[in-house]
C-alpha cells in the first residue's frame, strides 16, 4: 500500500493485518506517531532504502505491508445486513475492478461478493490503488459457487440487477427501487452468462447514441451504482 493516504485507511481497516511500515526519513511524522501508537512495525529509511525496499523508484514517503485476507464468504447471519451489495464477475482488468469498489463504497455499499478465484486479483496493487482507499472501507467476500450466492440472495429479499444488452435491458432509472438491491457487473468482451442474466430481477442497460454500444464496465458501473445506489439513499 503505497502513500499517506492509503496507509492511514489500511492501518484503520478492521478487514486487513498490518504488517509493516517502511517511512522515509523526516517524512509523516503524525502517521509514524498514529502508528506506533497502534504498535505496528515501523522503519524508518533513507530515500535510496525505501527505494530498495519497494523494487522501484519510490517518492511517496511511505508504504506498508498487510497480510493478504483469507477468501471468505459470508457468514450465515451476515447476509442479511447487506444492502447495497457489488457483484463484479470475472473482470480481467484490476484497474476496472478497483475503481468500481471505489465507486460502490462512495454510494454506500456494504458488500462486495466476488467468485473464488475467477477473474483478476482483487488484492493486487493495480486494484488496491484504483480504489483508492476504498478496498478498506469495505469488506469483500469470495464465494464459491456464483449461481448459489445469486439464490442466497434473492432468498434473503435482495433484488438483483444484471448489467447487459439485452432486449428486455431499461434504464436505471426505470428500476422501481426496494430497500436492498445487488448489482452485477461483467467482463467487457463476453458480458454476463444466461445463467446469470435468468437468475437476476431486471436487466440494466444504457442508452447510446452514434452508433456506441458499449461503455467501459467503470464507466458504466458508475452510472449505474448512481442511479441505483444513490437513488436509494435520497
Amino acid at each position: 500500500m503505497e502513500g499517506r493516504l492509503a496507509v492511514e485507511a489500511l492501518i484503520d481497516s478492521e478487514f486487513f493485518q498490518t504488517g509493516s511500515l517502511f517511512i522515509e526519513e523526516g517524512r509523516h511524522e503524525s502517521l509514524l506517531e498514529r502508528a506506533r501508537a497502534k504498535g505496528l512495525d515501523c522503519q524508518l529509511l533513507s530515500r535510496e532504502e525505501i527505494a530498495g525496499e519497494a523494487g522501484f523508484p519510490f517518492h511517496r514517503g511511505v508504504f506498508a505491508t498487510a497480510k493478504r485476507p483469507e477468501p471468505i464468504a459470508p457468514a450465515d447471519e451476515a447476509w442479511s445486513s447487506f444492502s447495497k451489495i457489488l457483484v463484479p464477475v470475472n473482470l480481467a482488468d484490476g484497474g476496472n475492478l478497483g475503481t468500481l469498489i471505489r465507486t460502490a463504497v462512495a454510494f454506500g455499499c456494504d458488500a462486495v461478493l466476488l467468485e473464488h478465484g475467477k477473474g483478476t486479483d482483487v488484492y493486487s496493487r493495480k486494484c488496491i490503488r484504483a480504489s483508492a482507499t476504498a478496498i478498506f472501507r469495505v469488506p469483500v467476500f469470495q464465494v464459491e459457487n456464483r449461481q448459489d450466492t445469486l439464490a442466497q440472495l434473492k432468498r434473503e429479499g435482495v433484488s438483483c440487477y444484471a448489467t447487459a444488452l439485452e432486449s428486455e435491458s431499461v434504464s436505471p432509472r426505470e428500476v422501481v427501487l426496494t430497500d436492498r438491491s445487488a448489482i452485477l457487473f461483467g467482463p467487457e468482451k463476453d458480458g454476463l452468462t444466461p445463467e446469470v442474466l435468468a437468475a437476476c430481477d431486471a436487466c440494466i442497460s444504457i442508452t447510446m447514441e452514434q452508433g456506441m454500444d458499449s461503455l467501459n464496465v467503470a464507466a458504466s458501473g458508475a452510472i449505474v451504482m448512481y442511479e441505483i445506489f444513490g437513488r436509494s439513499s435520497q
